[in-house]
């Protein structure tokens, strides 16, 4: 007799995981990207990512929204991927990523263009920079990217300020 191997059902957290990964994996692969360099492979640190929210999922307090604590967890485990792996490697530009725009006299291709060349210029700064400018640039309030970075509200306003300043200033010297 030929015995059927049933797999057991899923539990409470694996259901609430895979919800939260199918609601948050865009999160996830937007940081996963900017912090992605030559040495680092987009599957393996998005593995890495979803590993350690895997093994947090059951310490979230809910103090803070799930989407800072996302955030916070990926953030945290991209800079700390970046900085045990790639000491000197640089990061892989936006191009890459990005196939060019088909005709570049639409309004959409011009704004694709503009959109390759700001995370190009993005992926030339330090981790942390490039958190706090997505974070912004994902409409996040200074409270929220406060929490998610572990700086205070004021510093987050000033570095963001300077971020600012040093992508207009790479806008303009760099030609973009």
């Amino acid at each position: 007799m030929r015995h059927i191997k049933r797999m057991a059902p899923k539990t409470d957290k694996e259901i609430q995981f895979t919800r939260l990964i199918a609601d948050y994996k865009e999160v996830v692969a937007k940081v996963c990207y900017l912090y992605m360099s030559a040495n680092t492979s987009f599957d393996d640190l998005y593995q890495e990512v979803l590993i350690n929210l895997w093994q947090g999922l059951d310490s979230f307090r809910g103090e803070a929204k799930i989407s800072t604590w996302i955030y916070r967890t990926a953030l945290n485990t991209c800079i700390t991927w970046h900085r045990r792996n790639n000491r000197h490697a640089t990061n892989v530009a936006l191009d890459q990523l990005v196939a060019e725009p088909p005709d570049t006299g639409s309004d959409a291709a011009v704004q694709l263009e503009q959109y390759r060349q700001l995370y190009l210029m993005i992926s030339k700064l330090n981790p942390v920079d490039k958190a706090l400018i997505t974070l912004w640039l994902d409409d996040k309030p200074y409270d929220e990217i406060a929490l998610i970075t572990g700086l205070s509200q004021s510093n987050v306003g000033v570095r963001l300020h300077r971020i600012k300043d040093k992508l207009t200033k790479m806008a303009e010297t760099e030609n973009y």
